[in-house]
């Protein structure tokens, strides 16, 4: 069976080597594959949600970074993607995307989209102009961003969108054993599909993450027009796309909460 195995939900952060990102992700989705039962050379697409600030697909796509032996770079004419070929062969597909933080203190993910929207809006206003721009629009699962107002606000949300117009996330650095967003069973009762990605945190350790949790699109890839192509299969998907990888171990969520804390807390010292 062809298709794609994407990871919905990947930062290219600045301590990230880029050799150990693009190891890792080729490793990973390489993993993902054997897991499903799939040929080795399936394609893998990493979906960048870059917050404001970040802007390492346009550095890729224009050859502004070095890199390892053996990578090579071909960017797309017809769409915002950039195809990653290792040893020739089309290995992984970087696609463009941002990260919006919105008022309420929610997320919103822009997939296939190399636009830019200014933080702070109110997740409403964000939504309308990620569907008007045609880029991917999801909210993605994070620690304690789901609980009480903010929860029941996405559950409105969830509520009032058509299938194929929003996604939920979930998020390879949720805890394994923690137990399912009870979100996710509602959203899907609606049409509203779950797309995993690995997320990988600001913090050297979490270089390799990238392409370890997403899910599969059956399809015929056409690495002319990735982005183009993997929204469609998205927005026309008549159930949720089968997912690939693992979460993070209790021990690992706990060790990467209390890092985001310290460095949460030492960014306002230093103000």
């Amino acid at each position: 069976m062809s298709g794609w195995l994407v990871d919905a939900h990947v930062h290219i952060h600045d301590c990230f080597p880029l050799p150990d990102f693009l190891a890792g992700a080729l490793t990973n989705l390489s993993a993902g594959a054997q897991e499903l039962g799939l040929p080795q050379g399936t394609p893998g697409c990493l979906m960048l949600t870059e917050s404001a600030g970040a802007d390492y697909f346009r550095r890729l796509r224009d050859g502004d970074l070095a890199l390892p032996a053996d990578w090579k770079l071909r960017p797309s004419a017809a769409d915002p993607s950039v195809v990653a070929l290792y040893r020739g062969q089309p290995r992984v597909v970087l696609i463009a995307g941002r990260q919006i933080a919105t008022r309420e203190r929610l997320e919103v993910l822009a997939l296939g989209w190399d636009g830019f929207i200014p933080d702070g809006a109110p997740i409403s206003e964000v939504l309308e102009r990620v569907r008007a721009e045609d880029a991917g629009a999801v909210i993605p699962w994070g620690f304690g961003k789901w609980w009480g107002r903010r929860g029941a606000q996405v559950a409105e949300l969830v509520e009032l969108a058509a299938p194929g117009t929003l996604f939920l996330g979930d998020n390879g650095g949720r805890p394994r054993l923690a137990p399912r967003p009870r979100l996710f069973r509602q959203a899907a009762e609606r049409g509203v599909w779950t797309l995993p990605g690995s997320d990988p945190l600001p913090f050297p350790w979490q270089a390799g993450r990238a392409g370890s949790y997403g899910i599969f699109l059956p399809a015929d890839p056409e690495l002319d027009r990735p982005a183009s192509q993997i929204k469609e299969l998205l927005r026309s998907a008549e159930s949720q796309p089968i997912g690939f990888g693992q979460r993070e171990q209790l021990l690992r969520f706990v060790r990467a909460q209390a890092n985001l804390r310290i460095r949460h807390l030492s960014g306002r010292r230093n103000r």
